[in-house]
């Protein structure tokens, strides 16, 4: 991955106006349009805003969803039939910290991005992207301990209750790594955007912590939901 320069060391040049070039977020050259000129011309007008509803609109559907799974596992287990309690695997309170620690560094990366500082932004991006990998990892070990107690899927509703929503949270948190990822590929790529693009790359950091914090209070919610299960 090509190294990662801070905003303020740029100096490039538009060429497209015919005035001298103005260094910062908002400068346009002789005749730039700079946020929504460099790349906002080519891809569509920004809307600020619009992508924060769209994610609201998402987050809703993922909590209908874990909702609905806390409900079904409700009513099964007050039936009784085959129902045994099953201890937490003790990785799942590291998987709980480490998602705790992932929602700070991404704090700190939004700061930077804020500052313009390219490469500290992409740093905490890296060490956010990496924790949330350690979680991904703490989790499948939690499951393994499951497996070597002879608790598998299918074992009692209970067990499967386990890897329901600790897959499916899973799951979901790839998508969020993925978007981190996109953010972390594009200002290592191409540093300028944080001059030329910032409202966009500001927009898209927004959208993507909203979806990851949000991964964060749901997982603290699903840990509270396993430790109280009777």
């Amino acid at each position: 991955m090509p190294p990662v320069i801070d905003a303020e060391e740029l100096q490039i040049a538009d060429h497209r106006g015919g005035g001298p070039p103005i260094i910062g977020p908002e400068g346009h050259g002789g005749g730039g349009d700079g946020d929504d000129g460099h790349e906002g011309g080519r891809r569509g007008q920004y809307i600020p805003g619009a992508g924060l509803l769209a994610m609201r609109c998402v987050l809703v559907s993922i909590t209908v969803l874990f909702i609905t799974i806390g409900i079904a596992y409700l009513g099964r287990s007050r039936t009784g039939a085959n129902w045994e309690h099953i201890r937490v695997p003790s990785l799942l309170w590291l998987s709980t910290t480490l998602i705790l620690a992932s929602s700070w560094t991404l704090e700190t990366a939004r700061g930077s991005l804020e500052r313009r500082n390219g490469r500290r932004y992409a740093l905490w991006l890296q060490v956010t992207v990496a924790i949330g990998l350690a979680f991904l990892g703490s989790q499948i070990l939690a499951l393994r301990e499951l497996v070597e107690q002879g608790i598998y899927l299918r074992h009692n509703p209970h067990s499967s209750l386990f890897y329901v929503i600790t897959g499916a949270h899973g799951i979901h948190l790839l998508g969020g790594m993925a978007a981190l990822s996109y953010l972390l590929i594009r200002v290592s790529m191409r540093p300028e955007v944080l001059l030329f693009d910032f409202r966009r790359q500001r927009g898209r950091a927004a959208v993507s912590a909203l979806y990851w914090h949000f991964l964060t209070v749901l997982w603290l919610g699903l840990f509270s939901f396993l430790l109280a299960w009777p």
